[in-house]
């Protein structure tokens, strides 16, 4: 026989829905991601739920950055402290969303950013507290990138008068990248180019690390190697910056490029679209005077 639900029934039933669907957890210790493309440690959390990330030594207050999916506010930052943030979720991530929440380490502290991954757990778990630990010894790829973005800090000096080299007392040109897959900057240096990309995570995918790359015609499909390919690492998770040094193609080429970035183990990703900045005006001869 079917009991007529009454409001006093109806507030235990709502109730024990909301106990089954969030259930605060014990606080957690998590270790950060060392390198760009690791996966990044997960926080569970649910709507009308604060936690609490507590770190290992003293963050930058103002550098908290937080990814979710546009529309209405998802999260609400409450508080920073020395070493910990504290914030609200008002929104329950869906079953496929993973948001990222970031906060910079104050001094010069390794790996320089601290993430994570936000997410809703299947069986209803909440975290109220999670304890963050840097890895005690960087992976060995790390410290070879490290090594790497370190060198060239060498022969800093004598890159500069590199540079110099290659204005040849010409005005730097510049052109705006707006592709679909990046954005940056294109600066026609003189003699040669400088191409600064910022891949875009929605379309190029999870970060890798490019090693090599060409620019390809996009009128005649002739291919240009380039000089050299560096890279500033982003936080974790996160697309750094790439600098594509290549010499300036010939005219026959045309003016579009696509700019083809490759990893070593076979990644590829295409920038198409990029215009060569146009040579700087020759000022008009002035005819001798009497």
């Amino acid at each position: 026989m079917l009991q007529p639900v009454t409001p006093a029934r109806a507030l235990l039933l709502l109730l024990a829905v909301t106990a089954a669907e969030a259930q605060p957890a014990q606080g957690r210790s998590v270790t950060l991601a060392a390198c760009p493309g690791e996966p990044l440690p997960e926080v569970r959390v649910a709507a009308g739920y604060t936690a609490a990330l507590v770190l290992d030594a003293p963050v930058d207050k103002d550098s908290v950055q937080v990814d979710t999916p546009e529309g209405a506010p998802r999260l609400r930052v409450l508080a920073v402290g020395e070493h910990s943030v504290h914030f609200e979720t008002l929104v329950t991530p869906g079953r496929e969303e993973r948001w990222v929440l970031r906060v910079r380490y104050a001094g010069e502290a390794r790996p320089e950013w601290a993430a994570f991954a936000l997410v809703a757990h299947p069986g209803g778990a909440v975290d109220m507290r999670v304890d963050a630990v840097r890895p005690r010894q960087p992976p060995q790829g790390c410290q070879e990138q490290g090594a790497g973005a370190q060198a060239p800090c060498k022969g800093a000096r004598a890159e500069v008068w590199a540079l110099v080299d290659r204005l040849g007392g010409q005005p730097v040109q510049v052109k705006e990248v707006k592709a679909e897959t990046a954005e940056g900057t294109a600066y026609r240096l003189g003699g040669g180019l400088l191409l600064v990309l910022r891949p875009l995570k929605e379309m190029a995918g999870p970060p890798w690390t490019p090693t090599a790359a060409v620019l390809r015609s996009e009128s005649t499909g002739e291919e240009v190697p380039v000089h050299a390919v560096h890279v500033r690492e982003g936080p974790p998770g996160e697309w750094g910056e790439m600098a594509v040094e290549a010499p300036l193609p010939p005219p026959t080429a045309g003016i579009l490029f696509t700019v083809v970035l490759s990893g070593k183990e076979g990644q590829t990703l295409w920038v198409d679209r990029v215009e060569i900045p146009p040579a700087p005006e020759q000022p008009e001869k002035k005819e001798g005077g009497r």
